[in-house]
């Protein structure tokens, strides 16, 4: 077995473990994965239009849709009436605000013990060498799906 073939599915293994870790919680918690994680797009304050976080989280726009929805009827966001490139604007409210607190600060103590262990151990440039990594697979991934963007110049 090649030796970078190890060292990806290593990589990919332990995505999976943290894929996984966020599925789990949002199991127990007893709510959709991407509802959860629509409520931690959200919970840094900042407005965001459905495409921002479709795009960003990598969740279908018709599910992002249906989340919206049921946030609002449920009165945890609500759109901001400013728009972003023809997008509404979403943000929570003070109720999905302390909602969010509710699901989202274990999960921040936990994230945040585990960087704290992790950079005790190892360089901060973890991060932006991960964040090239997977900047790379995507280009890779673009070049096999959309073969004729490559071939523009």
């Amino acid at each position: 077995m090649d030796e970078n073939y190890k060292i990806i599915r290593r990589i990919m293994l332990a995505i999976n473990k943290m894929d996984g870790a966020y599925y789990l919680l949002a199991k127990y918690y007893g709510i959709n994965e991407n509802a959860l994680a629509f409520l931690y797009a959200l919970d840094d304050g900042m407005p965001h239009s459905q495409k921002e976080i479709s795009d960003e989280w990598l969740i279908p726009r018709t599910t992002i849709n249906s989340i919206v929805k049921n946030m609002i009827s449920d009165g945890y966001a609500a759109f901001t009436g400013e728009q972003h490139a023809k997008e509404k604007m979403i943000v929570l409210t003070e109720k999905g605000r302390e909602h969010a607190g509710s699901l989202l600060n274990g999960i921040y103590r936990a994230e945040e013990q585990a960087m704290m262990d992790t950079l005790q151990k190892f360089s901060p440039e973890f991060v932006e060498a991960l964040e090239y990594f997977s900047g790379r697979l995507q280009a890779g991934y673009d070049e096999i799906v959309h073969p004729e963007k490559g071939k523009k110049g």
